[in-house]
């Protein structure tokens, strides 16, 4: 019997799973970070140059069709995240059946 240990181990993620993490990080970073990134920027850096929210959104999907990098790495980081964290949790975290 062992007291005082904890069982730290995780199973592993299904594939359904990942895909809905995944849906839900591109759906979180095509309509709310974007949203976000304007509020930062008006309370940090003043009020945006190019008009309001729905300028700068009108901008930041410009951007995307223009293939611009800076909008790919803000639309992709919440994927690149998700993903590299389960790859972490895939290889480091020790599994229950170990």
């Amino acid at each position: 019997m062992r007291i005082g240990l904890v069982d730290r181990s995780i199973r592993r993620m299904s594939l359904g799973r990942h895909v809905g993490w995944m849906v839900a990080a591109a759906l979180f970073a095509a309509l709310v970070l974007p949203v976000l990134v304007y509020y930062t920027g008006t309370a940090t850096l003043g009020a945006y140059s190019g008009g309001g929210l729905a300028q700068f959104l009108g901008q930041f999907w410009a951007d995307v069709l223009r293939l611009k990098l800076n909008a790919w790495i803000l639309l992709l980081g919440p994927v690149v995240l998700i993903t590299v964290w389960r790859i972490v949790v895939a290889y480091a975290w020790p599994s229950a059946g170990r």
